[in-house]
This record gives structure tokens, sequence and C-alpha cells, in this order.
């Protein structure tokens, strides 16, 4: 089992979307090393998130009972714990919960943690919130939310295993401070691997810089520190000798929770051309009073080259299947444009929109429909914010992101064009078939000296507000209000 804790932090590293909720709830309410009265708490826990909690009280042995146990955890592990013991589970995975809980109750403070537990070739990933509270007569309990993190595995497996690109995600290491110690490895594919000389695939939960000594340097370690520290994506290259051979690699940063997607390009092919242009280029200067001809060929030849990377850049940049500015890419621009919008004291928007019951598209018509939805819904927003000299991007699935210049008015009346626009159309998938489909946006205006990861949050929980109240609805963040679409 490997495992992670850290009680800062919470809101950055959280994925389910009732960790905030959860935790407004706790922080609002909780008092000293006691935490948050139980009583209270736990009505607020259950309308959150009800399915997803356990109730839990300390026993004079040192063990945990659970006193009740909501319906997601029995479907995703097979039992109902209820009445049983926190010893009873896996001996690895008790100590480490025990230890988990004993610590939330004596220090009164929410605890997030994930842990992953390995079972034939699957691995299961589950995170928890641990909120610990104390009822009317004194007696102590935990209220914990636990889910079971979900994404689509054979997906996955299959585009990291079918990549031509070596595919490492890790995530941070930290101190008791919430310091970065280092990088653990969640997963890597088997292209990762082969590029670096090594024979063995790279362990679950070792550590990054010994498992590719070539990122160990300072110099590069810098680099993964302040992706990390700062969210901020980045590309570098390096050199190492394997094999008796020097390989050259780019190396991709993108963010990942609290961690990093490290996508490694084998570029020592183009290393070695690049040597072989420069000593052509040497050659032809000596002979070019004669050689004219040659001298047209080496500059078709940089000319080609410089295309074939101008080429490069662009699919580094644009989403495969829609066209869009990917999100590295939309990141990228989007710091750029708040940093204009600061000069010059602009209001500007971000809009989060996500196609509604988007997963029956997929199960009811096939994944070739739901990507011919995608691309319609990719030109329909070009359509009605690109005349704005808006950055559209998709950031992944069926979720995109737009920021225009305007106010939150400007962008709630262009959201609302795009949701009257699917209203009066079908999506075209194929020749014969077209599909009406509805979608919810969120949307948060920027704040003087905001960053672009508290902006895109607001938006990203606005957006969860339109979804879980009701679908194709516009929420503005900071505000009680949502708009239907007309």
């Amino acid at each position: 089992m490997h495992h992670d804790v850290n009680p800062r932090s919470i809101l950055i590293r959280a994925h389910a979307p009732e960790v905030p909720v959860l935790m407004r709830h706790f922080e609002r309410l909780a008092s000293g090393r006691a935490g948050a009265p139980h009583e209270a708490l736990r009505a607020l826990a259950e309308e959150a998130a009800g399915d997803d909690l356990m109730l839990l009280s300390p026993t004079e042995t040192g063990d945990y009972r659970y006193d009740a146990c909501g319906r997601t955890l029995p479907r995703t592990t097979g039992r109902d714990r209820t009445g049983g013991y926190v010893s009873n589970l896996q001996s690895d995975v008790a100590a480490f919960t025990i230890d988990c809980y004993d610590h939330a109750l004596a220090e009164g403070v929410a605890t997030y943690t994930l842990h992953r537990t390995v079972r034939s070739a699957r691995v299961g990933i589950f995170e928890r919130l641990i909120l610990p509270t104390t009822d009317a007569d004194g007696g102590r309990h935990l209220i914990v939310f636990c889910r079971q993190m979900s994404f689509r595995e054979e997906f996955l497996m299959l585009l990291m295993e079918t990549s031509p690109f070596g595919i490492v995600a890790v995530e941070a290491v930290r101190d008791a401070d919430a310091a970065l110690t280092g990088l653990s490895v969640l997963s890597a594919n088997q292209r990762a691997t082969t590029l670096c000389g090594s024979e063995a695939a790279l362990e679950l939960g070792c550590d990054l810089r010994k498992s590719l000594p070539f990122l160990a340097a300072e110099e590069h370690w810098n680099r993964l520190r302040q992706a990390v520290e700062l969210l901020r994506p980045d590309q570098f290259e390096v050199a190492f000798m394997a094999g008796g051979r020097q390989i050259w690699l780019q190396v991709s940063l993108a963010l990942l929770g609290d961690g990093l997607v490290i996508t490694l390009s084998d570029i020592s092919n183009l290393m070695l051309a690049n040597q072989s242009l420069q000593q052509r280029a040497a050659t032809l200067a000596l002979e070019v009073g004669i050689e004219r001809a040659t001298r047209q060929a080496l500059s078709d030849e940089i000319g080609l080259r410089e295309e074939r990377e101008k080429e490069l850049r662009r699919l580094a940049e644009t989403d495969p299947l829609t066209a869009l500015l990917n999100r590295r890419s939309f990141t990228e621009h989007a710091q750029t444009m708040l940093g204009h919008a600061m000069t010059a004291a602009a209001p500007v928007s971000l809009l989060i929109v996500d196609i509604d019951h988007f997963k029956r598209i997929n199960d009811s018509y096939g994944h070739p429909a739901g990507d011919a939805v995608i691309r319609a819904f990719a030109d329909l927003l070009l359509g009605v914010f690109g005349a704005r000299d808006a950055l559209v991007g998709r950031f992944g699935g069926e979720e995109f992101a737009i920021l225009m210049q305007g106010s939150t008015e400007e962008a709630a009346a262009a959201a609302m064009r795009m949701q009257q626009a699917l209203a009066g159309k079908t999506l075209p998938v194929s020749e014969t078939l077209g599909l009406g489909v509805t979608a919810s946006c969120g949307i948060a205006s920027w704040q003087d000296g905001e960053t672009l990861a508290a902006l895109t949050s607001r938006a990203d929980q606005a957006l969860y507000r339109a979804k879980s109240e009701g679908r194709n609805r516009i929420a503005i963040a900071g505000s009680d209000g949502l708009a239907a679409a007309a």
C-alpha cells in the first residue's frame, strides 16, 4: 500500500468537489482541539455528501467502530462496515487509518489522505477527508468523507502504453510543514523505462530521482520543484549516457494535482540531425560561390526543418480532437492575458463549460459519436466567443474554458447566447444523425492580484453548483443565483 497524508493544502490536492464544501462547513464550526460540534456538522455533511460519509467513534482499546456507512463505500468494497472495526481491515491499511484518525482527534484538525491499494493488476486509489467532532455530551467522533477516485482505466492504460512518448506521473512528497522533499512515482508506461535505458519498470511509490538519475542533477531538480511549487508548466532538455550511446530527451512538465505528468520525448535523432546540418552548413559556406545549387538545397532543407518545428509547436499547443488550445497552452496564454489586464485595469472573466450528461452519449452511441459531439461543440464555442478575441481551450473530456475580456454581466450574456445556440440546433454526429445537448457554465471574474489557479478554482466551484442544481444552468462565483437556459 502507498499512502500520503496532508493536513495542509487540502483544497489544492483534493479531487472530489464535495471536499471544499465540507471544509467550509468544518472551518466555520470548528473550535480548537474539540473540532466541530458533532450534531451540527453531521447534518451539513450528510446533506452535502451523505452517500460517501462514514461515522466512527474511538474505542477504549485504541480501535475505531463504524457507527454508520454511506451507500457508496459498500458498493465500492463489496461490504457494509457498519458495526465493524477499523482493525478488521488489511493490516497495513488498518495501521495507516488508525494513525490518521488518532492524529485528527488529538489535534482537532481536518486531515486529507490518499492511499493506494494494489489487488491483482488493478490499483485502487481512495481519498479521504477526516473531520474530528465532539458531541453534546463530550464524546469524540469522526466524520469521514471517503471516495474511490474513478477514471477510465482501460482508456488510460491504452493511451499510455501506445504512446510514442515516455509518460511518468508523480506526486509531491511533503514533510509535516508541507515543504516539498521529493517526488514519488504514481504511474509510468513501458516507453518511459525504454527511453531511460532501464530494464525494470518504474515502481509505484519509488523516488523519482533514484528511478531517473538524470533528473537528480540540481539544475533539473530545481525545474521540477519550481513547476510544482509555482504551479507552472515547464520544458527542458537533458542528455545522458545509456547502453554506450548518448541519449537526448525533451522533458515536458504538466501539472497534475499536487504533482506532475512528465512527458519524455527522444530527440536524439533530431540533435544528431542538427549537428549534421551544422556541419553541412559549414562545408557549404566554403563552397557557396561555386555550388549555388547546393546552397539552395541547404536553404530548402533548413526551411523544411523550420516548418516541421513550427508544426510540432502547433501540435504541442493544440488539442488534437478539436484544434482548440490544450490546457497547458491555454494556461500559458491566460497568464499573459491576465498580465495585460492587470496593466490596463481591464475586466476579465473566465467561463468553464461542461457538456451535460456526456457519458450517456458515449454509452448510447459510442465514443466516435462522443468525439463528434465534442468537435461540433468546440466549433460552436468558437462561433460564439471567437469574435471577441477570447481564449478558447479544451481542459479535457467534455470540459472547456474561455477567458474573455469583459465583466461578469458580459460573460453571462455570452454564456446565455451559447446555451441559446445549443437549444436551437442539433450537433451533427454523422450524415444521418444529430444530437441535441445542453451545457452548464460556471463564471468567475478576475479580481486584482488573483492567480489563474484561484480564478479557475472559483469558476470550477460555480460550474459544480450549476451542475448540481439542475444542469443547463449558468452559475456565477460569489453569487447565490442560477440562470437557466432560455
